[in-house]
């Protein structure tokens, strides 16, 4: 988890946050960016953990699902987390059977 969130951070801009909100699920706060740009975070967020993480010398592979949701005026913070995490479980179901692993 520690090497995730480090691998995380790594792709975002300064003012952005990442945090650990628990279990294996993290969040991204990334102001200001429009559709295009936060799917554009998002490849990146999934390319950083791609690679294998070393744990007691085995390879380990971790993968990720991300769901974007955007705060409209008046939304409370566990409004904008559930928008983001239903547009996780549609992504999760539009994968093929085939890109669908555990992590």
């Amino acid at each position: 988890l520690i090497e995730v969130a480090r691998r995380l951070s790594t792709c975002v801009r300064d003012g952005d946050t990442v945090a650990r909100l628990g279990g294996d699920e993290f969040v991204v706060l990334a102001d200001g960016l429009g559709a295009a740009d936060a799917a554009d975070l998002a490849v990146r967020l999934r390319n950083a953990i791609i690679p294998p993480i070393r744990v007691d010398g085995r390879a380990v592979r971790v993968g990720a699902s991300f769901g974007i949701g955007w705060a409209e005026c008046g939304m409370s913070v566990e409004e904008v987390l559930r928008s983001a995490d239903q547009r996780m479980y549609v992504e999760k179901r539009s994968r093929s059977k085939v890109h669908r692993r555990a992590g």
